[in-house]
């Protein structure tokens, strides 16, 4: 395997030792691993190790500098063709995505903090085809702004070198040219850019607050330098002591933390000083964390050592917790480093970071999107229906879970959104000429769940479907219509289509009973599964959910209009159960004007979902959802969810009576679109009062249902192999 490292700079920073990290764990496993960059204090190491370095100007933004930087990366990719090219900058990878497709080497990035944004900016960032997030909190951050599929982001972490960063003897020497005389030499790590000095400023007001009982060595460089020196000259005077000292950039950064007494730093720099032993308190630009203990493991774990989100730091904040450490006894000081030490080795060892990342590196070399495809799906995909995209992509992921190298080519309203968002190959579906070509070398169509096959909306839509069966027939690929609801279908002659297109199939498996009896009408010999729907396999983002004690609507406009009577619901509902209303849309294009529109009139919150994993997350804590939208109560089922479908359509109903929450069980669970808002109150109310049994009852079946699921991606894969 042969990698490329694109980065800004190898100069001192938290990114920039990660790579050096992953480079040395790289090395060691035999990887053919290069780097290119501006250049820095790093490239020496990288010399050491044998890792070529190749110099770009990476790190400016002007067009001449871009333009310069894409002709050698050209010219490198030409040369090198790599297999991984791994971009850890916004510009960097800017750059790749520009030119992976034409050089075909794969493309992974890293997330290491959370960007600025702006419109421009947004639309101008590339983040791959896989992703690592070096927290929770940064792929959280992914999932919010930018449209990634979560199956291709994967949770790396900052490794450390715990040989190199060891407990070890102060180097004296060193010790004695920070001039600290008595003082306690209290260490801050990082760039000297103007967006990263706020903790270094703080720290300057604490020297002061302390009154002369520490030094604070600042340990890096940047273009906000000069400014912090000349705040440090005035605080000199002020104080008749020289109270900080700016040490420069270097690479022995574990000499510096040996000869220190307290470190304060976020993110690597406080894993390298707290794998030293050292008493650490993690603090940075983005926020005060406090000395590392067990009471800040979980949200310093989230945040990648960097506490987003949390108070930013204060002179009084650092002089308190340095104070705090000073009084400690020795041995209270060694136990508090030898917790950091333990805990680093436990968690953040370069062997976990190297191999997560070869993990995805693997994962993505496997996907086969060039070639003929084995399987082609058709299915309602590329219009942006949470429910149908969700379909394409539990397909598709538990496809690669079972078989990775599996070659998959999806029917698609907009391809090349498809395409890159599930890394697999895609066509327009309405291109019949294309999908010609495409069904001449596939061996399966996967008619991939949903009700295709109805004529509710029209006959032309079922003209298509039917039309595609046939198509698939005559190229003698097998048919397998998977997971699929049928109806409602009115016209006698639209039946007879169906039934005729049905016969062709190979494989038949349907997601509630009412489809299976319909279709045991046309043919009662005929073998014929009955599943669940493949969402159920849908997992929770686990995003934070910001509201507490509330409800959910999912609408969707419906004949006739109910948005008025939806409004009443939402506001009498709320009254009388003091539950706070969340509205969410779930197919923007139709329902987000109703959402909206329901929200401002209902005085509800609108909650905007980043895809069906959110949707999960959102009603895992929800005390109900209401949903005119068939998947919306798939998801509830797979967060446990009690549910109130509201709808004119037959196959919600259809549904909730499979999952045994039908019109005529003990808890119906569904209201045609025509009842009165009392009606429909009253019956919200009655799920309310047995909420916890419908949640104990939807938990039990779960992994049951779950199961049926999975069962149909061996029955296509068995069909793949016969």
């Amino acid at each position: 395997m042969k990698v490329l490292m694109v980065t800004m700079g190898m100069d001192i920073g938290g990114a920039e030792t990660h790579i050096l990290e992953l480079c040395r764990a790289f090395v060691r496993r035999g990887i053919s691993v290069s780097v290119a960059s501006s250049g820095g204090v790093y490239m020496k190491q990288l010399e050491k190790l044998g890792i070529p370095h190749i110099t770009l100007p990476l790190a400016q933004k002007t067009p001449t500098a871009l333009l310069k930087a894409r002709r050698g990366l050209e010219k490198l990719f030409q040369k090198e063709h790599f297999d991984i090219v791994h971009a850890h900058a916004r510009i960097p990878a800017f750059l790749c995505g520009k030119l992976h497709k034409k050089y075909g080497f794969r493309f992974v990035t890293t997330d290491h903090l959370d960007f600025r944004l702006t419109p421009l900016l947004k639309k101008l960032t590339d983040w791959g085809e896989f992703t690592f997030a070096v927290s929770e909190d940064l792929r959280g951050y992914l999932l919010k702004n930018f449209s990634l599929n979560p199956d291709h982001i994967a949770l790396t972490v900052n490794g450390i070198d715990t040989e190199h960063f060891a407990p070890r003897a102060c180097n004296e020497a060193l010790r004695e040219t920070f001039y600290a005389q008595d003082r306690a030499v209290v260490l801050h790590i990082s760039r000297l850019e103007e967006n990263l000095c706020l903790c270094v400023r703080a720290l300057m007001g604490a020297v002061e607050k302390l009154n002369g009982r520490i030094r604070l060595v600042v340990l890096g460089d940047g273009s906000f330098a000069p400014k912090l020196k000349e705040e440090a000259a005035l605080l000199k005077e002020k104080l008749g002591f020289d109270g900080v000292l700016f040490a420069g950039a270097t690479t022995d950064v574990e000499s510096y933390i040996a000869a220190s007494d307290i470190v304060v730093s976020p993110s690597r720099a406080a894993m390298e000083a707290m794998a030293c032993a050292k008493p650490t308190i993690v603090c940075g630009s983005q926020g005060f964390g406090g000395i590392f203990g067990e009471e800040i493991i979980e949200e310093a774990i989230r945040s990648n050592f960097c506490f987003r989100g949390s108070p930013l730091p204060t002179a009084d904040m650092l002089a308190k917790e340095i104070d705090r450490i000073l009084c400690m006894s020795r041995e209270e000081k060694e136990k508090l480093g030898n917790f950091g030490r333990a805990f680093i080795q436990s968690r953040y060892s370069v062997d976990v970071m190297a191999q997560t990342q070869l993990d995805g590196y693997q994962k993505i070399l496997q996907y086969r999107t060039q070639e003929p495809s084995d399987i082609l799906i058709c299915g309602y995909y590329g219009y942006g229906n949470m429910g149908d995209e969700t379909l394409l992509s539990v397909i598709v992921r538990e496809l690669r879970r079972r078989e990775p190298s599996v070659r998959i080519c999806a029917f698609s309203a907009t391809p090349e959104k498809t395409k890159n968002y599930h890394l697999i190959d895609a066509i327009s579906r309405f291109d019949f000429i294309g999908i010609v070509e495409k069904m001449k070398h596939a061996k399966i169509l996967l008619f991939g769940g949903g009700n295709l096959l109805q004529d509710k909306t029209s006959t032309h839509s079922l003209l298509y479907y039917t039309h595609i069966l046939r198509m698939a027939k005559k190229y003698g690929l097998k048919i397998l219509v998977y997971a699929n609801g049928i109806g409602p279908i009115v016209s006698e002659h639209n039946k007879m289509r169906v039934k005729e297109a049905l016969a062709l199939a190979d494989s038949i498996s349907l997601r509630d009973r009412d489809s299976f009896l319909l279709v045991k009408s046309f043919d009662p010999e005929r073998k014929i599964r009955l599943t669940f729907d493949p969402a159920i396999l849908t997992e929770s983002s686990g995003r934070a959910c910001p509201y507490e004690n509330y409800f959910v609507i999912a609408p969707k406009k419906t004949f006739p209009d109910c948005t008025e009577k939806l409004i009443a619901l939402v506001r009498r509902l709320s009254e009388k159960t003091g539950l706070h209303p969340v509205v969410v849309s779930m197919y923007d294009d139709q329902d987000l004007f109703y959402a909206r529109k329901i929200a401002r009139y209902s005085e509800a919150a609108f909650c905007k979902l980043n895809g069906a994993e959110d949707c999960i997350s959102l009603l895992e804590s929800a005390s109900l959802l209401i949903s005119s939208r068939l998947h919306g109560l798939v998801y509830a089922t797979a967060a446990a969810c009690p549910m109130l479908g509201y709808s004119d359509d037959g196959k919600l109903f259809s549904y909730l009576d499979y999952i045994g929450f039908g019109l005529e069980d003990s808890v119906p669970c569904g209201v045609f679109v025509g009842e009165s808002v009392d009606f429909v109150t009253e019956r919200a109310l009655k799920i309310l009062s047995v909420s916890e049994l419908c949640r104990a009852d939807m938990k039990k079946q779960l992994s049951e249902r779950k199961t049926m699921a999975r069962r149909e991606i061996s029955e296509i894969l068995k069909l793949l192999q016969s």
